[in-house]
Protein backbone atom coordinates (compact mmCIF):
# COMPACT_ATOMS: atom_id res chain seq x y z
CA UNK A 1 0.00 0.00 0.00
CA UNK A 2 1.40 3.38 -0.97
CA UNK A 3 1.17 5.99 1.80
CA UNK A 4 1.72 9.68 0.90
CA UNK A 5 4.81 11.25 2.42
CA UNK A 6 3.94 13.34 5.47
CA UNK A 7 6.89 15.40 6.79
CA UNK A 8 7.34 15.00 10.52
CA UNK A 9 4.97 12.05 10.87
CA UNK A 10 6.36 9.50 13.33
CA UNK A 11 5.87 5.86 12.33
CA UNK A 12 5.69 3.60 15.36
CA UNK A 13 6.99 0.02 14.89
CA UNK A 14 4.25 -2.60 14.64
CA UNK A 15 3.59 -5.90 12.87
CA UNK A 16 2.82 -4.21 9.56
CA UNK A 17 5.27 -4.51 6.68
CA UNK A 18 6.54 -1.26 5.22
CA UNK A 19 9.06 -0.38 2.53
CA UNK A 20 10.81 2.99 2.57
CA UNK A 21 12.47 4.44 -0.52
CA UNK A 22 15.45 6.79 -0.33
CA UNK A 23 15.74 8.29 -3.78
CA UNK A 24 19.43 9.23 -3.71
CA UNK A 25 22.59 7.99 -2.00
CA UNK A 26 25.80 9.78 -2.90
CA UNK A 27 28.52 8.55 -0.56
CA UNK A 28 29.79 5.09 0.52
CA UNK A 29 29.55 6.10 4.18
CA UNK A 30 25.78 6.48 3.80
CA UNK A 31 25.55 2.90 2.55
CA UNK A 32 27.61 1.54 5.43
CA UNK A 33 25.47 3.42 7.95
CA UNK A 34 22.23 2.07 6.47
CA UNK A 35 23.58 -1.48 6.26
CA UNK A 36 24.80 -1.42 9.86
CA UNK A 37 21.49 0.05 11.02
CA UNK A 38 19.04 -2.08 9.06
CA UNK A 39 21.11 -5.15 8.21
CA UNK A 40 19.48 -7.43 5.67
CA UNK A 41 16.36 -5.25 5.54
CA UNK A 42 18.28 -2.74 3.44
CA UNK A 43 18.72 -3.25 -0.31
CA UNK A 44 20.59 -0.79 -2.51
CA UNK A 45 19.51 -0.40 -6.15
CA UNK A 46 22.12 0.89 -8.59
CA UNK A 47 20.54 2.73 -11.51
CA UNK A 48 22.50 2.47 -14.76
CA UNK A 49 22.21 5.08 -17.51
CA UNK A 50 24.35 5.95 -20.53
CA UNK A 51 26.34 9.13 -19.99
CA UNK A 52 24.94 10.81 -23.11
CA UNK A 53 21.40 10.26 -21.82
CA UNK A 54 22.33 11.54 -18.35
CA UNK A 55 23.75 14.68 -19.94
CA UNK A 56 20.55 15.15 -21.96
CA UNK A 57 18.41 14.81 -18.83
CA UNK A 58 20.52 17.26 -16.81
CA UNK A 59 20.26 19.80 -19.63
CA UNK A 60 16.50 19.27 -19.79
CA UNK A 61 16.06 19.70 -16.05
CA UNK A 62 18.24 22.73 -15.34
CA UNK A 63 18.50 24.68 -18.60
CA UNK A 64 16.09 26.34 -21.02
CA UNK A 65 15.61 25.19 -24.62
CA UNK A 66 17.98 27.82 -26.11
CA UNK A 67 20.65 27.07 -23.50
CA UNK A 68 20.64 23.32 -24.23
CA UNK A 69 22.04 23.97 -27.70
CA UNK A 70 25.04 25.95 -26.43
CA UNK A 71 28.34 24.17 -25.83
CA UNK A 72 29.10 26.02 -22.60
CA UNK A 73 25.92 24.73 -20.95
CA UNK A 74 26.57 21.21 -22.20
CA UNK A 75 30.03 21.53 -20.64
CA UNK A 76 28.44 22.62 -17.35
CA UNK A 77 26.19 19.55 -17.43
CA UNK A 78 29.22 17.28 -17.94
CA UNK A 79 31.04 18.96 -15.05
CA UNK A 80 27.95 18.48 -12.88
CA UNK A 81 27.92 14.75 -13.67
CA UNK A 82 31.68 14.50 -13.09
CA UNK A 83 31.46 16.23 -9.70
CA UNK A 84 28.54 13.98 -8.74
CA UNK A 85 30.65 10.91 -9.50
CA UNK A 86 33.71 12.07 -7.56
CA UNK A 87 34.18 15.40 -5.80
CA UNK A 88 37.97 15.16 -5.58
CA UNK A 89 38.30 18.32 -3.49
CA UNK A 90 35.79 17.29 -0.82
CA UNK A 91 36.25 14.03 1.04
CA UNK A 92 32.70 14.20 2.39
CA UNK A 93 31.13 15.50 -0.81
CA UNK A 94 29.52 13.63 -3.71
CA UNK A 95 31.16 10.25 -4.39
CA UNK A 96 28.53 8.32 -6.33
CA UNK A 97 31.23 6.46 -8.27
CA UNK A 98 32.55 4.88 -5.06
CA UNK A 99 29.04 4.09 -3.83
CA UNK A 100 27.45 2.74 -7.02
CA UNK A 101 29.21 -0.61 -7.25
CA UNK A 102 28.11 -1.53 -3.72
CA UNK A 103 24.52 -2.00 -4.91
CA UNK A 104 22.56 -5.22 -4.36
CA UNK A 105 20.65 -4.95 -7.62
CA UNK A 106 21.24 -3.05 -10.87
CA UNK A 107 18.63 -1.74 -13.29
CA UNK A 108 19.07 0.14 -16.59
CA UNK A 109 17.26 3.48 -16.84
CA UNK A 110 18.70 4.60 -20.20
CA UNK A 111 15.49 4.24 -22.19
CA UNK A 112 12.82 6.87 -21.64
CA UNK A 113 9.28 7.52 -22.81
CA UNK A 114 8.65 11.19 -23.72
CA UNK A 115 4.89 10.65 -23.20
CA UNK A 116 5.44 8.94 -19.85
CA UNK A 117 3.05 6.15 -20.81
CA UNK A 118 5.36 3.14 -20.43
CA UNK A 119 6.66 1.65 -17.21
CA UNK A 120 10.12 0.82 -18.53
CA UNK A 121 11.59 -0.32 -15.21
CA UNK A 122 8.73 -2.60 -14.15
CA UNK A 123 10.32 -5.82 -15.40
CA UNK A 124 13.65 -5.38 -13.63
CA UNK A 125 12.30 -3.91 -10.40
CA UNK A 126 9.41 -6.38 -10.41
CA UNK A 127 11.92 -9.21 -10.41
CA UNK A 128 13.67 -7.73 -7.36
CA UNK A 129 10.32 -7.42 -5.55
CA UNK A 130 9.53 -11.05 -6.33
CA UNK A 131 12.91 -12.05 -4.88
CA UNK A 132 12.28 -10.08 -1.69
CA UNK A 133 8.65 -11.16 -1.23
CA UNK A 134 8.94 -14.70 -2.63
CA UNK A 135 5.79 -14.09 -4.64
CA UNK A 136 7.40 -16.17 -7.39
CA UNK A 137 10.27 -18.62 -7.54
CA UNK A 138 13.17 -16.72 -9.12
CA UNK A 139 16.47 -18.25 -10.16
CA UNK A 140 19.61 -16.58 -11.59
CA UNK A 141 20.19 -15.66 -15.19
CA UNK A 142 23.34 -16.70 -17.04
CA UNK A 143 24.64 -13.16 -16.64
CA UNK A 144 24.06 -13.10 -12.87
CA UNK A 145 25.82 -16.43 -12.40
CA UNK A 146 28.76 -15.30 -14.55
CA UNK A 147 29.17 -12.10 -12.54
CA UNK A 148 28.95 -14.13 -9.33
CA UNK A 149 31.90 -16.22 -10.59
CA UNK A 150 33.78 -12.99 -11.40
CA UNK A 151 33.17 -11.72 -7.88
CA UNK A 152 34.39 -15.01 -6.38
CA UNK A 153 37.58 -14.69 -8.43
CA UNK A 154 37.93 -11.07 -7.30
CA UNK A 155 38.27 -11.85 -3.61
CA UNK A 156 41.23 -14.16 -4.31
CA UNK A 157 43.40 -11.15 -5.08
CA UNK A 158 45.90 -9.86 -2.52
CA UNK A 159 46.79 -6.81 -4.64
CA UNK A 160 47.53 -3.76 -2.48
CA UNK A 161 45.66 -1.42 -4.86
CA UNK A 162 42.32 -3.08 -5.65
CA UNK A 163 40.55 -6.38 -6.15
CA UNK A 164 39.14 -7.21 -9.59
CA UNK A 165 37.64 -10.46 -10.85
CA UNK A 166 36.64 -11.72 -14.29
CA UNK A 167 34.75 -14.68 -15.72
CA UNK A 168 34.77 -15.77 -19.36
CA UNK A 169 31.74 -17.68 -20.67
CA UNK A 170 31.09 -19.37 -24.01
CA UNK A 171 28.02 -18.92 -26.23
CA UNK A 172 26.08 -21.43 -24.15
CA UNK A 173 26.80 -19.67 -20.86
CA UNK A 174 29.36 -22.16 -19.55
CA UNK A 175 32.19 -20.57 -17.56
CA UNK A 176 35.40 -21.48 -19.40
CA UNK A 177 37.85 -19.43 -17.31
CA UNK A 178 38.07 -17.00 -14.41
CA UNK A 179 40.74 -14.47 -13.55
CA UNK A 180 41.91 -12.17 -10.78
CA UNK A 181 44.38 -9.29 -10.66
CA UNK A 182 47.46 -10.92 -9.22
CA UNK A 183 51.22 -11.30 -9.70
CA UNK A 184 52.06 -13.88 -12.40
CA UNK A 185 53.90 -17.05 -11.47
CA UNK A 186 56.50 -18.88 -13.56
CA UNK A 187 54.97 -21.89 -15.27
CA UNK A 188 51.61 -20.21 -15.82
CA UNK A 189 48.87 -18.69 -13.74
CA UNK A 190 49.23 -16.38 -10.77
CA UNK A 191 50.40 -16.68 -7.18
CA UNK A 192 47.94 -17.91 -4.59
CA UNK A 193 46.62 -20.84 -6.61
CA UNK A 194 47.95 -24.15 -5.30
CA UNK A 195 46.79 -27.27 -3.53
CA UNK A 196 47.78 -28.07 0.04
CA UNK A 197 51.17 -29.77 -0.06
CA UNK A 198 54.15 -30.69 2.08
CA UNK A 199 56.27 -28.02 0.41
CA UNK A 200 54.00 -25.08 -0.51
CA UNK A 201 55.40 -22.87 -3.28
CA UNK A 202 57.03 -19.54 -2.50
CA UNK A 203 54.52 -16.68 -2.56
CA UNK A 204 56.08 -13.51 -3.99
CA UNK A 205 52.96 -11.35 -4.00
CA UNK A 206 53.61 -7.79 -2.81
CA UNK A 207 51.49 -8.27 0.32
CA UNK A 208 53.53 -11.28 1.47
CA UNK A 209 57.08 -10.51 0.33
CA UNK A 210 57.95 -6.92 -0.55
CA UNK A 211 55.32 -5.09 1.47
CA UNK A 212 55.07 -2.22 -1.00
CA UNK A 213 53.26 -1.43 -4.26
CA UNK A 214 55.71 -1.22 -7.15
CA UNK A 215 53.37 1.09 -9.08
CA UNK A 216 53.46 3.73 -6.34
CA UNK A 217 57.23 3.38 -6.06
CA UNK A 218 57.72 4.08 -9.76
CA UNK A 219 55.23 6.98 -9.74
CA UNK A 220 57.12 8.58 -6.86
CA UNK A 221 60.43 8.07 -8.67
CA UNK A 222 59.05 9.87 -11.74
CA UNK A 223 57.77 12.75 -9.59
CA UNK A 224 61.19 13.12 -7.96
CA UNK A 225 62.88 13.02 -11.36
CA UNK A 226 60.59 15.76 -12.70
CA UNK A 227 61.31 18.01 -9.73
CA UNK A 228 65.03 17.36 -10.05
CA UNK A 229 65.21 17.99 -13.80
CA UNK A 230 63.04 21.14 -14.03
CA UNK A 231 64.73 24.19 -12.43
CA UNK A 232 61.44 26.03 -11.85
CA UNK A 233 60.20 23.05 -9.81
CA UNK A 234 63.48 22.42 -8.04
CA UNK A 235 63.38 25.89 -6.45
CA UNK A 236 59.91 25.41 -4.89
CA UNK A 237 60.26 25.43 -1.10
CA UNK A 238 57.43 23.01 -0.21
CA UNK A 239 58.48 19.86 -2.06
CA UNK A 240 55.84 17.67 -0.38
CA UNK A 241 52.97 19.90 -1.53
CA UNK A 242 54.48 20.10 -5.02
CA UNK A 243 54.79 16.31 -5.24
CA UNK A 244 51.18 15.91 -4.07
CA UNK A 245 49.96 18.31 -6.76
CA UNK A 246 51.91 16.47 -9.45
CA UNK A 247 50.37 13.18 -8.34
CA UNK A 248 46.91 14.70 -8.92
CA UNK A 249 47.75 14.98 -12.62
CA UNK A 250 47.46 12.07 -15.05
CA UNK A 251 50.86 10.92 -13.84
CA UNK A 252 49.11 9.69 -10.72
CA UNK A 253 46.85 7.53 -12.91
CA UNK A 254 49.68 5.53 -14.47
CA UNK A 255 49.13 1.81 -13.91
CA UNK A 256 51.76 0.10 -16.06
CA UNK A 257 54.24 -0.39 -13.20
CA UNK A 258 52.03 -2.80 -11.28
CA UNK A 259 53.36 -6.35 -11.04
CA UNK A 260 49.88 -7.84 -11.27
CA UNK A 261 48.31 -9.38 -14.34
CA UNK A 262 44.88 -7.78 -14.69
CA UNK A 263 41.85 -9.99 -14.06
CA UNK A 264 40.63 -9.82 -17.67
CA UNK A 265 44.01 -10.92 -18.98
CA UNK A 266 44.29 -13.67 -16.38
CA UNK A 267 40.94 -15.07 -17.58
CA UNK A 268 41.89 -14.86 -21.27
CA UNK A 269 45.32 -16.41 -20.64
CA UNK A 270 43.78 -19.16 -18.49
CA UNK A 271 41.49 -20.10 -21.38
CA UNK A 272 44.42 -20.08 -23.79
CA UNK A 273 46.54 -22.35 -21.59
CA UNK A 274 43.94 -25.12 -21.81
CA UNK A 275 43.20 -24.61 -25.49
CA UNK A 276 39.79 -22.92 -25.21
CA UNK A 277 39.05 -20.43 -27.99
CA UNK A 278 38.07 -16.95 -26.80
CA UNK A 279 36.40 -16.03 -30.09
CA UNK A 280 32.75 -15.19 -29.51
CA UNK A 281 32.99 -15.41 -25.72
CA UNK A 282 31.48 -12.96 -23.24
CA UNK A 283 33.55 -11.45 -20.44
CA UNK A 284 32.09 -10.47 -17.07
CA UNK A 285 34.36 -8.28 -14.98
CA UNK A 286 33.77 -6.52 -11.67
CA UNK A 287 35.45 -3.29 -12.86
CA UNK A 288 35.41 -1.57 -16.27
CA UNK A 289 38.51 -2.69 -18.21
CA UNK A 290 41.52 -0.39 -18.44
CA UNK A 291 42.78 0.59 -21.90
CA UNK A 292 45.56 -2.00 -21.69
CA UNK A 293 43.09 -4.83 -21.21
CA UNK A 294 40.60 -3.39 -23.70
CA UNK A 295 42.98 -3.80 -26.64
CA UNK A 296 43.64 -7.43 -25.70
CA UNK A 297 39.93 -8.12 -25.17
CA UNK A 298 39.24 -6.85 -28.68
CA UNK A 299 42.17 -8.82 -30.09
CA UNK A 300 41.06 -12.01 -28.32
CA UNK A 301 37.76 -12.02 -30.20
CA UNK A 302 35.55 -11.44 -27.15
CA UNK A 303 32.15 -10.25 -28.36
CA UNK A 304 30.75 -8.64 -25.21
CA UNK A 305 31.94 -7.23 -21.89
CA UNK A 306 29.73 -6.57 -18.87
CA UNK A 307 31.05 -4.71 -15.82
CA UNK A 308 29.87 -3.29 -12.49
CA UNK A 309 32.30 -0.68 -11.18
CA UNK A 310 33.22 2.28 -13.42
CA UNK A 311 36.93 3.02 -13.90
CA UNK A 312 37.46 6.69 -14.82
CA UNK A 313 41.20 6.17 -15.48
CA UNK A 314 40.43 3.93 -18.45
CA UNK A 315 40.91 5.41 -21.93
CA UNK A 316 39.43 2.33 -23.59
CA UNK A 317 36.52 4.13 -25.26
CA UNK A 318 38.71 7.01 -26.42
CA UNK A 319 41.52 4.88 -27.85
CA UNK A 320 39.38 2.09 -29.32
CA UNK A 321 36.18 3.83 -30.39
CA UNK A 322 36.52 2.01 -33.73
CA UNK A 323 36.22 -1.39 -32.07
CA UNK A 324 34.04 -0.81 -28.99
CA UNK A 325 30.29 -0.08 -28.83
CA UNK A 326 28.46 1.07 -25.68
CA UNK A 327 24.91 1.22 -27.08
CA UNK A 328 23.34 -2.25 -27.14
CA UNK A 329 20.61 -1.08 -29.53
CA UNK A 330 23.21 -0.15 -32.17
CA UNK A 331 25.47 -3.15 -31.59
CA UNK A 332 26.57 -5.55 -34.30
CA UNK A 333 28.68 -8.42 -32.90
CA UNK A 334 32.10 -8.87 -34.52
CA UNK A 335 31.78 -11.80 -36.91
CA UNK A 336 34.17 -13.18 -39.47
CA UNK A 337 32.50 -14.64 -42.54
CA UNK A 338 33.99 -16.91 -45.16
CA UNK A 339 34.71 -15.83 -48.73
CA UNK A 340 31.87 -18.09 -49.89
CA UNK A 341 29.40 -16.37 -47.55
CA UNK A 342 30.69 -12.94 -48.55
CA UNK A 343 29.99 -13.67 -52.23
CA UNK A 344 26.31 -14.19 -51.39
CA UNK A 345 25.98 -10.71 -49.89
CA UNK A 346 24.46 -7.90 -51.93
CA UNK A 347 25.92 -5.14 -49.73
CA UNK A 348 28.84 -4.78 -47.32
CA UNK A 349 28.27 -6.45 -43.92
CA UNK A 350 27.62 -4.24 -40.90
CA UNK A 351 30.70 -3.15 -38.98
CA UNK A 352 31.13 -5.41 -35.96
CA UNK A 353 32.28 -4.15 -32.57
CA UNK A 354 32.75 -5.40 -29.03
CA UNK A 355 29.90 -4.37 -26.74
CA UNK A 356 30.90 -2.82 -23.39
CA UNK A 357 27.85 -2.41 -21.19
CA UNK A 358 26.97 -2.17 -17.48
CA UNK A 359 25.73 -5.26 -15.70
CA UNK A 360 22.03 -5.49 -14.83
CA UNK A 361 20.29 -7.77 -12.35
CA UNK A 362 21.13 -9.33 -8.99
CA UNK A 363 24.57 -8.20 -7.82
CA UNK A 364 27.09 -10.74 -6.46
CA UNK A 365 26.65 -9.44 -2.92
CA UNK A 366 22.93 -10.43 -3.03
CA UNK A 367 23.32 -13.59 -5.13
CA UNK A 368 23.37 -16.19 -2.36
CA UNK A 369 20.57 -14.59 -0.33
CA UNK A 370 18.41 -14.16 -3.44
CA UNK A 371 18.74 -17.67 -4.83
CA UNK A 372 19.59 -20.04 -1.99
CA UNK A 373 16.69 -22.36 -1.15
CA UNK A 374 15.57 -21.22 2.30
CA UNK A 375 11.82 -21.72 1.74
CA UNK A 376 10.03 -25.04 1.39
CA UNK A 377 8.91 -25.32 -2.22
CA UNK A 378 6.51 -28.26 -2.04
CA UNK A 379 3.97 -29.98 0.13
CA UNK A 380 5.87 -32.86 1.72
CA UNK A 381 2.91 -35.22 1.34
CA UNK A 382 1.33 -34.39 -2.01
CA UNK A 383 4.51 -33.13 -3.65
CA UNK A 384 2.64 -30.17 -5.14
CA UNK A 385 4.56 -26.92 -5.36
CA UNK A 386 3.83 -24.75 -2.35
CA UNK A 387 6.14 -21.96 -1.17
CA UNK A 388 6.33 -21.83 2.63
CA UNK A 389 8.65 -19.58 4.65
CA UNK A 390 10.88 -21.10 7.35
CA UNK A 391 9.88 -20.70 10.98
CA UNK A 392 12.58 -18.14 11.66
CA UNK A 393 11.24 -15.70 9.04
CA UNK A 394 12.09 -14.64 5.53
CA UNK A 395 15.54 -13.17 6.20
CA UNK A 396 14.57 -9.65 5.16
CA UNK A 397 13.02 -8.43 8.39
CA UNK A 398 14.76 -6.20 10.92
CA UNK A 399 14.65 -6.39 14.69
CA UNK A 400 12.59 -3.55 16.18
CA UNK A 401 14.30 -3.91 19.56
CA UNK A 402 17.69 -2.73 20.71
CA UNK A 403 20.35 -5.33 21.51
CA UNK A 404 19.80 -5.07 25.31
CA UNK A 405 16.01 -5.39 24.84
CA UNK A 406 16.43 -8.33 22.46
CA UNK A 407 18.85 -10.10 24.82
CA UNK A 408 16.40 -9.61 27.69
CA UNK A 409 13.58 -11.11 25.62
CA UNK A 410 15.74 -14.09 24.66
CA UNK A 411 16.71 -14.75 28.27
CA UNK A 412 13.01 -14.87 29.24
CA UNK A 413 12.14 -17.60 26.75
Amino acid sequence: MKIPYNPGLVIEPDDGKRAYLIDSIRHPAEIQLLRRTYGQSFALIGVVCQESERERRVLGKYFTDPQRLQDKFASQAREFIKRDADDVDNKHGQHVGDAFHQADFFVDNTKSDPKDEQQLLDEGLGRLINIVTHEKLIRPTIEETAMHHAHSARVRSACLSRQVGAALIDEGGTVVATGTNEVPRAGGGVYGEHFASKFPPHDDRCAFSRGVCSNNQEQNAIVEELIEQLPELKDVSDKFDLAARIRKTRLGSLIEFSRAVHAEMDAVLSAGRVGVSTTGTRLFVTTFPCHYCARHIVGAGVSEVQYIEPYPKSLALKLHCDAIEVDADNWNPPERISIAEERKLTEPPAEGRVLFRPFNGVAPRLYERAFEKTWELKDKVSGEMKMTPPGWGDGWGAFTLSYPQLEAKLSES
